[in-house]
């Protein structure tokens, strides 16, 4: 099929969903600073870092913010597209477009920040059959209305409420924050949520402002739920028990 052709370019963009829960992730020599970010409403624009780590690479950075369900958001974020440089180091400035009275304003709202980076393609591999790899990482992005108060939100992820019913486990959120749970046992025993298998635990672990969640119990898990969360900057709360 290909006997004949001399100079054939043959490019596949494979493309990587990563969300984040640690402090920060490296993919690919692109390093985001931060898991998630909060916009509060209050402010014009919150900035995310991004370095290159590679002492060899290139990469050209394309960044924008969606729903969860990938449609548009009201936000922009510049620049959008970039090329970062070896070992180089900038900062993303993201930037809510829409009006803000038509958000809640008794709760948070939650958005997605895509970074989708793909490196150089190297001068001697530019004639040349060649697969390339695009790495996309997910952030939430969560816009707080200012009524809102960082410290309410600390403590946010304590007020979950916890009920037991046959095999099922329900977690209600009573606050306007949403919550990520980090850990979840009952009894000593991994509880897993119900829904579907291939939503990422990032989002299957999370209970929204003022709603629920249900998990499913091990038959033979009895005792009391431990549970910890993530925090503004990324990091695992400490352990908190609660009987059932």
């Amino acid at each position: 099929m290909f006997k004949g052709m001399k100079k054939m370019r043959i490019y596949h963009a494979v493309l990587g969903i990563f969300f984040l829960l640690g402090a920060t992730l490296a993919q690919a020599g692109i390093v985001v600073g931060g898991t998630r970010i909060i916009y509060p409403a209050d402010q014009a624009e919150v900035q995310v870092s991004l370095k290159n780590r590679d002492d060899a690479k290139r990469y050209l950075v394309h960044s924008w913010v969606s729903n969860i369900d990938d449609s548009k958001a009201p936000f922009v974020i510049t620049p959008p597209i970039y090329k970062l440089d070896e070992n180089r180091q900038t900062l993303l400035h993201v930037v809510y477009t829409g009006d803000k009275a038509h958000l809640p304003q008794d709760r948070e709202s939650l958005f997605m920040a895509n970074i989708k980076s793909v490196s150089a393609l190297p001068e001697e591999l530019r004639d040349k059959n060649t697969l390339q790899f695009a790495i996309k990482t997910k952030i939430k992005l969560f816009y707080r209305p200012t009524a809102l108060s960082d410290t309410a939100a600390k403590t946010a992820w304590q007020s979950l409420q916890f009920s037991r019913r046959n095999n099922q486990l329900t977690i209600k959120n009573p606050t306007p924050f949403y919550v990520t749970l980090g850990q979840l046992k009952v009894a000593q025993k991994e509880v897993k949520p119900l829904g579907k298998q291939d939503t990422p635990s990032a989002l299957s672990m999370m209970i929204a402002p003022f709603g629920e969640q249900i998990f499913a119990l091990p038959t033979d898990a009895q005792g009391p739920v431990m549970w910890t969360a993530i925090n503004d900057f990324g990091a695992e709360t400490e352990a908190r028990q609660q009987a059932l």
